[in-house]
């Protein structure tokens, strides 16, 4: 990286611009805003909030911020995805700063001025905490559970534990502006894990991400299984992409799901045309396996597991499963596209 992109002051007027994309949380954006209304962000700071059109009462609540007069812009992003609405977020800051946020989450206090700090000390060109997932309801703790163990998450550090130093990525991130001038705004071609295609960006331009694991935000999953499965589809379909434009895969945990929803299609499809039941061991013995780690593995969380319950553990083994194969099944699918689309386009990119 340049020393530009290291440091120096952008003449944004502000310390920093908190940009907060959102489309249909008003079931979370008054708690997320509330979390990061301190004397920092009063005196130095700035949030945007770029709505992708949302057909609640999201851009009311904010409005409701506006109108008290806390430091609160609202933006609308007709294109919807996070990628459109983070970039449209950054080219209207005004902080030296960015930081990127999310409405399904709630912040610890002083999480802008610790990101700043870290960011500084670590000599970074981004830097973050980890995700903690919480849940209110049975199914949502389950995922919740379901994300904060390595069964459902690999070695992901900023999911994992209170590791510190620097990683492949960070949770949601904190950047100097100039950054952006130097390796471009979020790509607008990936429609989720525009957060993984930037960090990969980041390390091959020469940059260092820093993790600092015991500042953790509160994240709240998906409600439902199905609701799941669909995050986790297109997640897939993200890291798809994020492989395909850069041809790097930044962890083996990456070619596991593509690897076990071939591999589960394959036997059941076997074993319902052959009409053989060893086809179906393989995907007997998988569940079993997730159900027995689902026993074996919360057992410093036994109230949060709901006293352990067996209905708890069943619906995290779902929860795994469906993070899995659906992660997977989106990441072959995407990529099997864009073979495709290369193939009669006679291009590399879609």
């Amino acid at each position: 990286m340049t020393e530009k992109a290291r440091g120096g002051k952008a003449g944004g007027g502000l310390d920093f611009s908190v940009v907060m994309p959102c489309l249909n949380e008003e079931r979370y954006i008054r708690r997320a805003i509330e979390s990061l209304l301190d004397d920092d962000f009063r005196e130095k700071g700035e949030l945007i909030v770029v709505d992708g059109v949302s057909s609640d009462r999201t851009r009311e609540i904010v409005r409701e911020f506006i109108g008290k007069g806390v430091q609160v812009k609202l933006l609308e992003n007709t294109h919807k995805t996070q990628a459109y609405g983070l970039n449209l977020g950054i080219q209207e800051a005004r902080g030296d700063v960015i930081l990127r946020a999310d409405a399904h989450c709630v912040y610890p206090p002083g999480y802008v001025r610790d990101c700043i700090r870290l960011l500084g000390e670590s000599g970074a060109e981004a830097a973050g905490g980890r995700m903690w997932p919480v849940g209110k309801e049975r199914v949502q703790e389950a995922v919740a559970l379901a994300l904060r163990h390595p069964v459902g998450v690999g070695d992901a550090r900023w999911h994992l534990g209170n590791y510190k130093g620097f990683a492949e990525s960070a949770y949601l991130g904190t950047f100097r502006r100039e950054l952006f001038e130097e390796i471009g705004l979020y790509d607008t071609n990936c429609r989720a894990n525009q957060d993984g295609e930037l960090y990969l960006r980041i390390l091959k331009a020469g940059g260092k991400i820093f993790l600092d694991g015991s500042i953790k935000v509160a994240y709240f999953p998906r409600r439902t299984l199905a609701g799941l499965a669909g995050q986790y589809f297109r997640y897939g379909k993200g890291r798809a992409y994020t492989t395909w434009k850069h041809r790097h895969m930044t962890s083996w945990r990456q070619a596991g799901p593509p690897l076990l929803a071939a591999g589960m299609a394959g036997s059941l499809a076997a074993g319902v045309t052959a009409g053989e039941p060893w086809f179906f061991v393989g995907p007997v013995l998988y569940g079993l396996g997730l159900f027995g780690a689902a026993f074996v593995g919360f057992r410093n969380e036994e109230e949060e597991c709901g006293g352990r319950q067996i209905t708890t553990r069943l619906l995290v083994t779902l929860a795994w499963a469906i993070m899995h194969l659906s992660w997977g099944a989106g990441f072959l699918f995407n990529y099997a596209r864009l073979i495709t689309k290369s193939i009669f386009r006679g291009g590399n990119l879609p």
